[in-house]
């Protein structure tokens, strides 16, 4: 009969099955179009009330679910620096999100101490914490600017043979502290003295790189004008001894010239160019760090026995070199 339908396991002719494949397209075009119009029309109730209401709500405080430092290591599993790292990575990014918001981190030190804690060695927290905590809004309380210090010493407890965090923190110790957050003139007067201090000890640790020795150089005019004469020339002649910048080798001897009476600077002098003679004739190949390391050249043969034991050449250490030049002025 015309028009009957196929019986069961017929095939369908080719262009049946083209026909239905189109239909059924057709309806799923149709289903999908009907569901992104529903999405659309339903995003769009709630959107203009959502954006009203982010507008008018705004984040005021932040809430710290840590537990202390001590126990933050035992959370980390082992995993203290990968667990460190992240911490620093939420500082770096809420950090810019509070800025850009205009209202304090409230758990920066929190934070700081709990990196510290994971990885004492760990030297980015330090080098970046006086910007990161005093940096925040255009009042910085008391107790924070003491919290960056003593973050920064932390720094130099745990790594104290980087030249860098000793004159990030002089620097903070002796300029940026005193000049910006406090009012105390005494108490100005005495972190700037702690903070020159600071200074001359990055001066030493930097002998080879002149650009530390040269930022730290300002600590000996602190020390001067705080009236530590003998501190500022001991600061100088230390950096004198250490660098091999020309430059601020020449700008250091005319400062020592005008601290030292002729005869000082002349015996000064006269030491300083008898170590560069035995260096140049000893090991002209190493640095001026390793020179004073290694300690002045000595004659077993010649010093052996006694007979000259008080003389500069038979000297073991540089001090005790340097003193018996002085002996034999």
């Amino acid at each position: 009969m015309m028009g009957a339908p196929p019986a069961p396991g017929a095939v369908t002719p080719p262009a049946a099955r083209s026909l239905l494949s189109r239909v059924a397209g057709a309806r799923d075009g149709l289903v999908t179009v009907a569901l992104s119009a529903a999405a659309a029309v339903a995003i769009g109730s709630v959107r203009a009330p959502a954006a009203d209401l982010e507008r008018r709500i705004a984040e005021t405080s932040d809430v710290y679910v840590l537990p202390p430092p001590d126990e933050v290591v035992t959370l980390s599993l082992g995993y203290r620096s990968a667990l460190a790292d992240l911490l620093w990575s939420h500082v770096l990014v809420s950090q810019g999100l509070h800025t850009m918001e205009r209202r304090r981190f409230e758990n920066l030190t929190l934070l700081l101490d709990a990196i510290n804690a994971l990885d004492p060695t760990f030297r980015e927290p330090y080098l970046f914490a006086d910007a990161l905590i005093t940096f925040q809004t255009s009042t910085t309380p008391r107790e924070e600017v003491l919290k960056a210090r003593e973050v920064m010493e932390r720094g130099v407890q745990s790594r104290p043979l980087d030249a860098e965090l000793w004159l990030v923190l002089g620097q903070y110790v002796a300029f940026i502290a005193p000049a910006s957050y406090m009012t105390d003139p005494a108490e100005k007067a005495q972190w700037r003295l702690e903070g020159a201090r600071m200074l001359a000890r990055a001066a030493e640790l930097g002998a080879g790189d002149a650009n530390i020795s040269w930022q730290a150089l300002g600590g000996a005019g602190i020390l001067g004008r705080a009236g530590e004469r003998e501190a500022q020339i001991r600061f100088l002649q230390r950096t004198l001894a250490v660098t091999d910048d020309e430059e601020l080798k020449q700008k250091i001897r005319a400062q020592l010239d005008k601290l030292l009476d002729a005869r000082d600077a002349e015996r000064y002098r006269r030491r300083l160019d008898g170590f560069r003679e035995i260096w140049r004739r000893d090991l002209p190949f190493v640095s001026n760090t390793a020179i004073l390391a290694l300690g002045p050249p000595r004659d077993p043969a010649y010093c052996a026995g006694g007979a000259h034991a008080d003389e500069p050449r038979c000297a073991t250490t540089w001090r005790a070199w340097a003193e018996r030049i002085e002996g034999a002025q």
